[in-house]
């Protein structure tokens, strides 16, 4: 199955990493939620490594999750038609999960929105569980930027292919369309904070992250 997004040079390793962490943590039998989990990939990505584990993807798009289901025929993984940006809207499976994960899917939704599925993920967490968000953080550090654009340019020269480009500051902020909300990592750990969870940064390149909340055992 080829990613379907394929314009991070570095998205393959996050992922192998975000896919790892699942399968090196669960036990036998612990639910796995994937909300916009579009065509299944990252859904795959943890079944082929971890079979024995049973995963519920959610996504607002009907052809994708028509793909996710022979993208996994077999798997018997569920699927549910549902929009994060009304999230207590979507009836999943009860609970609770060991693990909720999401993908590139943050930056699409209003900050409302995103600590709304913050708090659906906390309160769908088992004692113990684990929310693994993946995605694109907004820079906020104009004094800092130089060195952003650094990083931009080395994974450029390594990879061979862009991450992002702005020649300043300013540029970059006028180029985030009205469509892609990047948070800031302040943000999402303020967030993370309201709903009870416990907040690190795993994995950072360039400006993409893959941000962890752990659901204190009670």
């Amino acid at each position: 199955m080829d990613d379907p997004v394929r314009r991070h040079p570095t998205r393959a390793e996050q992922l192998e990493i975000l896919a790892t962490l699942v399968a090196d943590q669960a036990a036998t039998g612990d639910r796995v939620l994937d909300l916009g989990c579009g065509t299944g990939f990252i859904a795959k990505m943890i079944l082929d490594r971890r079979p024995d584990l049973a995963v519920t993807g959610v996504d607002r798009n009907a052809t994708s999750l028509a793909d996710a289901a022979e993208n996994l025929a077999g798997h018997g993984a569920e699927w549910i038609e549902g929009d994060l940006e009304a999230i207590d809207g979507i009836a999943i499976p009860e609970g609770p999960y060991r693990f909720v994960v999401t993908a590139l899917t943050f930056h699409d939704l209003p900050d409302e929105a995103k600590r709304g599925v913050i708090g659906f993920a906390a309160r769908h967490l088992a004692d113990g569980g684990y929310f693994l968000l993946y995605d694109r953080l907004r820079l906020t550090e104009a004094a800092l930027f130089p060195l952003q654009q650094s990083i931009w340019d080395r994974i450029e020269r390594i990879h061979g292919v862009a991450m992002r480009s702005a020649e300043s500051f300013s540029a970059y902020a006028a180029d985030i369309a009205p469509n892609n909300r990047p948070a800031s990592l302040e943000d999402y750990f303020d967030w993370f904070a309201e709903v009870g969870l416990a907040a690190s940064c795993l994995h950072l390149h360039g400006n993409v992250a893959l941000i962890a909340g752990a659901r204190r055992e009670s």
